[in-house]
């Protein structure tokens, strides 16, 4: 592994870490993952996960066994949640072929962020493109052990996706009895454990049901995933019409045209859905770089701190209901500085940029997440009447209990519709309860 390597590695794993669990657990996925993995550590059924005590089919275990690991070595339950995921995202870093692939994956803003989030969408991009680097490199029973560990962190949307792969190398058999060895004794014990209950709602629900069926309620159009596409690769998506593709790219570019047209016919569809194909997208992008496609690219990074206001509506509300604050324009003012750096001195100045708008970007961005979206410092103890579900989540998670809707009506605004108050300035009577 080259030093340049190990050097770029450091340096992202300053802003990758820096504040990872000061803005809470945020939406309704990250505090119940969480949950189901640190009950997964104190029950010490690594089988079955369960939320609140009752099974919860929704995803396999991978997470919930890394989130429950960290939680038996002592971290902070916020950080061990992120941590793993973290930790993945950077750990990729190292197998990407090139230096520069590294980095386009390693800035771009998608991994990134997705790598500051306890969901499964990291450690099934890390697993998926282990299983496609091994499978190149002839290493069949890693590969397969790989895959194995993908279809463990997302059940069976990883062997969709590697298809292509799958068909490129279909006279081997090494990597299927490996996958095979891997994944099946969890599916295995629990189904034993939990019977048809587990096919019906692991299976049919969160595989077939999501991928035909409207009733998830995330229904997109077909063509959903271009402009998403071009947001998580961004600040590198002005380097995408420069692509030319060599031979030993066609695997990558395979599974990506592949991977874009099986996740578009789904039914339902999620951002985060589309990030396995990033890595290979960055593959393709690293040897058509030129000097301003840096420039471009650090003045798009120097220009992160600017969302600051428009993210924590964002999250809460959708992309329609939220805006920029009015001082959000001052910060792009430097791109023109950073762009000048960047087309000098290339990588090391993208680098130095990526730093500091990533601290900027957090320093700024986190304590309002923190009082406006998570649900960490309130003091609520129920469910206000139009509360989302990721307040309730955010209040199960840390109030440690599931918490009930509040019947009566409520006389103080819910926290999500006062950002400037403090939320334990919040007081909100309890009142009877029922259930959700």
């Amino acid at each position: 592994m080259s030093k340049q390597r190990l050097l770029l590695l450091a340096a992202l794993a300053i802003p990758y870490l820096f504040l990872l669990s000061a803005s809470g657990l945020l939406g309704p996925d990250e505090p119940r993952y969480a949950a189901i993995g640190h009950q997964m550590a104190s029950s010490g059924d690594w089988i079955t996960p369960t939320l609140w005590g009752k099974p919860w089919f929704e995803k396999p275990p991978l997470l919930y066994w890394l989130i429950a690991s960290f939680d038996k070595l002592g971290f902070d339950p916020d950080l061990a949640a992120r941590l793993p995921v973290c930790l993945l995202g950077l750990g990729l870093l190292l197998a990407m072929p090139t230096f520069e692939s590294a980095l386009v994956l390693g800035t771009s803003i998608g991994w990134l962020a997705l790598s500051q989030v306890a969901v499964t969408d990291i450690p099934l991009s890390v697993c998926f493109h282990a299983f496609l680097f091994l499978m190149l490199r002839q290493r069949p029973w890693l590969a397969g052990i790989a895959l194995g560990l993908a279809i463990l962190a997302k059940g069976l949307v990883p062997l969709a996706l590697a298809i292509p792969i799958l068909w490129l190398y279909r006279t081997e058999w090494r990597h299927w009895l490996a996958a095979t060895l891997t994944a099946t004794p969890w599916y295995l014990a629990c189904y034993l454990a939990n019977g048809q209950t587990f096919i019906d709602e692991f299976i049919i629900r969160h595989h077939i049901q999501r991928f035909f069926s409207p009733e998830l309620q995330h229904v997109q159009p077909f063509w959903f995933y271009i402009p998403v596409l071009l947001g998580l690769l961004m600040p590198w998506a002005p380097a995408l019409p420069a692509i030319r593709i060599e031979d030993e790219h066609k695997p990558h570019l395979f599974t990506i045209l592949w991977g874009l047209l099986f996740l578009s016919i789904s039914k339902n569809k999620l951002p985060a859905y589309i990030l396995p194909l990033v890595p290979s997208i960055a593959i393709l992008i690293a040897p058509t770089l030129r000097r301003w496609h840096y420039a471009a690219a650090a003045a798009i990074s120097v220009s992160l701190p600017a969302v600051t206001p428009w993210v924590p509506a964002a999250i809460e509300d959708g992309l329609s209901k939220s805006n920029f604050g009015s001082t959000a324009w001052l910060w792009l003012l430097a791109a023109p500085i950073a762009a000048y750096a960047a087309y000098r001195w290339r990588s090391l100045a993208l680098i130095t940029i990526c730093l500091l708008s990533v601290f900027a970007l957090k320093i700024n961005l986190y304590p309002s997440l923190a009082t406006q979206v998570s649900a960490k410092y309130s003091r609520l103890t129920c469910l206000p009447e139009g509360g989302s579900r990721g307040l309730r989540y955010g209040l199960s998670y840390y109030l440690n209990r599931e918490v009930d809707y509040c019947l009566e009506p409520q006389e103080n605004v819910p926290l999500l519709e006062r950002p400037n108050e403090e939320p334990r300035q919040q007081e909100v009577d309890g009142g009877n309860k029922a259930n959700p």
